[in-house]
């Protein structure tokens, strides 16, 4: 293998991570060809109030390909004998014509994306379930899934939406989401469960499933449960939360949008962070969550539930079950040796999931 370009969606913290890191273990040229590059002023704006750098990865040379065909059949001729990790499949035309053109030069071709996932409700919802991803999504991607050697599950093990749009089971690889820790954060090991502090975060939307979240907490209440918990940012379901957390008479506090010092600062003292996705690929707040030490409880709708069951850093609930949420946080709350064990695997785990050790997966199946 002369070397590797990443056809990648964007120069995003939620893979750049792997990919430098990926860069150090190949030992061998890699180049970025970017679908999305330009950010406007406020994305600019958001990512600096929060405490990203625009130059935090800075070590792989990237080029704006997006739509452009001349520029995506340069990065081939510029390129011969290349391997192609193609991170964009099912939004761009382009980048789709770039990977079946690899192959007929007959270079390696590979895909890394998460399973198709419903976020919607509604109506839209119905028509993305029901039409899109079961006739539509399976013939736009065909032609890609018969020339690609692999494909790298940003979804963890979840495949079975994979399969359904014709991936076959054999050239599906188990991967996930790893960024590398928000910049000033510590991994702190819990060391009791007295005065159990619930965190939320992410913005309050149907697909997060906050409200699964407060329905758990007023039944703990019910159950004479102590606990307190705080829902950070904002969306949709907010007043909504709230009036179900005053009528309920459940201790609970919605800070708002919080800048990251103080986000860190929860991350870090929290007792459990739960995240209720009804339906996610992944669920980056579970890794930024877990670097800070925090245990886990986490939707079965989630790719990310994948880290519960391989470093048994916490707890998993059916979702959009706030029955069996409640007894998973009760079992965490009533248990000290329960909770401990989940604490000490969670301070484990935030080494084990590290862009680095992640990297070295792909390594094995790239070379």
């Amino acid at each position: 293998m002369n070397g590797l370009v990443i056809w990648a969606q964007s120069d995003c913290r939620s893979m750049m991570g792997v990919y430098t890191a990926l860069v150090r273990e190949l030992k061998c040229s890699v180049v970025i060809a970017l679908w999305f590059f330009r950010r406007t002023e406020d994305q600019v704006t958001n990512r600096n109030c929060i405490g990203l750098r625009d130059d935090e990865f800075s070590e792989i040379p990237a080029v704006h390909v997006g739509e452009d065909r001349a520029a995506g059949i340069k990065i081939l001729d510029e390129h011969p004998g290349y391997s192609h990790l193609f991170a964009v499949y099912q939004g761009s035309p382009n980048f789709r014509e770039m990977l079946l053109e690899a192959k007929r030069r007959g270079e390696r071709v590979m895909v890394i994306s998460e399973s198709p996932c419903n976020m919607t409700s509604g109506f839209k919802g119905w028509i993305k379930k029901h039409i899109y991803m079961r006739y539509l999504l399976p013939r736009k991607v065909s032609r890609v899934i018969d020339a690609s050697d692999c494909i790298f599950n940003l979804s963890g093990d979840a495949s079975l939406a994979l399969r359904k749009i014709g991936w076959p089971a054999e050239k599906i690889v188990p991967f996930g989401y790893f960024p590398p820790p928000i910049p000033g954060a510590r991994c702190v090991l819990r060391t009791t469960n007295r005065d159990f502090h619930i965190l939320v975060s992410g913005v309050m939307q149907w697909h997060r499933a906050p409200d699964i979240v407060m329905k758990a907490l007023v039944l703990l209440k019910r159950l004479g449960v102590s606990c307190r918990a705080t829902f950070t940012q904002k969306g949709p379901l907010l007043d909504s939360l709230k009036r179900m957390a005053e009528e309920n008479g459940v201790l609970v506090t919605f800070p708002g949008l919080l800048p990251m010092t103080d986000l860190i600062r929860l991350y870090e003292t929290c007792s459990v962070y739960v995240a209720a996705g009804r339906h996610e690929p992944w669920g980056m707040r579970l890794n930024d969550a877990l670097q800070c030490g925090a245990p886990l409880a986490v939707s079965r709708g989630m790719g990310g539930v994948q880290m519960v069951d391989e470093y048994g850093c916490g707890v998993s609930f059916d979702a959009d079950d706030y029955v069996d949420l409640a007894y998973k946080l009760k079992r965490m709350i009533e248990d000290e040796p329960f909770y401990l064990n989940c604490a000490r695997k969670a301070f484990s785990a935030a080494k084990a999931i590290s862009p680095v050790e992640k990297a070295k997966l792909l390594v094995k199946n790239i070379l």
